[in-house]
């Protein structure tokens, strides 16, 4: 179910800002966001601050260690002490991650943790770093069931509305799914029994059209999402 929203942008694009404004809307939450460090007004480092407001440096330009990137030194036994207190969630937890980039892929936990959350039932969001790529990121990007929105700065406060409409059209869709019978499928056409009546959906090219209005402004809706996960469960 494509249920695990990527956000992706250059550095200052507002990736983390955005997140965090995001989550603050939701009390059921686990995860951790990425704050920058500052001395003297000059930033020095990174720090990750998870749900509960647990913290760990995991960068510094101060460091000695043997990973590095750019000036900052990266501690990854830091960032290892503080994955268990975000590796165990309930069913209806957003999850969310600030970023996966080259400090945090240093860490073979941090890896399994993006699996975990990827791959649990759990609605997902997560920053990608766009500078950075290697064959972990390049397998993220290509998943099935990965919503992937490119950010700058022009664009930031409207992809921010269009996430929190795009969580709820994706938490509708799980809903949805956990009741099959609102589905009827023939050939290529489906009728889903909504909230709101009846949605007539048709298959073109192999895709899945809804002529809701979400889905004409974005080419995604949550009668989509759940009738995609439909076809795969019934298959």
């Amino acid at each position: 179910m494509r249920k695990n929203i990527l956000i992706t942008g250059m550095p200052r694009s507002g990736k983390s800002t955005l997140l965090k404004k995001v989550i603050q809307n939701y009390d059921n939450k686990v995860g951790f966001v990425t704050n920058e460090v500052c001395e003297n007004k000059k930033r020095v480092g990174f720090e990750i601050e998870t749900q509960t407001g647990q913290k760990a440096v995991l960068s510094n330009v101060n460091f000695k260690t043997n990973f590095k990137v750019s000036r900052y030194f990266v501690n990854i036994a830091n960032l290892d002490k503080i994955i268990p207190k975000v590796s165990e969630f309930h069913n209806n937890d957003l999850l969310f991650l600030d970023e996966i980039g080259q400090m945090e892929l240093f860490s073979e936990k941090f890896k399994q943790l993006v699996l975990k959350y990827l791959d649990s039932l759990n609605i997902c969001i997560v920053t990608l770093s766009k500078v950075y790529n290697d064959p972990f990121t390049e397998q993220l990007k290509n998943r099935g069931d990965i919503i992937l929105l490119e950010i700058d700065e022009e664009t930031r406060d409207a992809k921010e509305k269009y996430i929190e409409a795009l969580l709820k059209k994706i938490a509708k869709a799980k809903r949805y799914i956990s009741e099959p019978d609102r589905f009827t499928i023939h050939q290529n056409e489906a009728n889903i029994a909504t909230d709101h009546g009846i949605r007539k959906l048709m298959k073109q090219k192999e895709e899945w059209i809804c002529n809701c209005e979400f889905f004409k402004a974005n080419s995604i809706c949550s009668h989509v999402i759940a009738l995609e996960e439909y076809m795969i469960t019934h298959e």
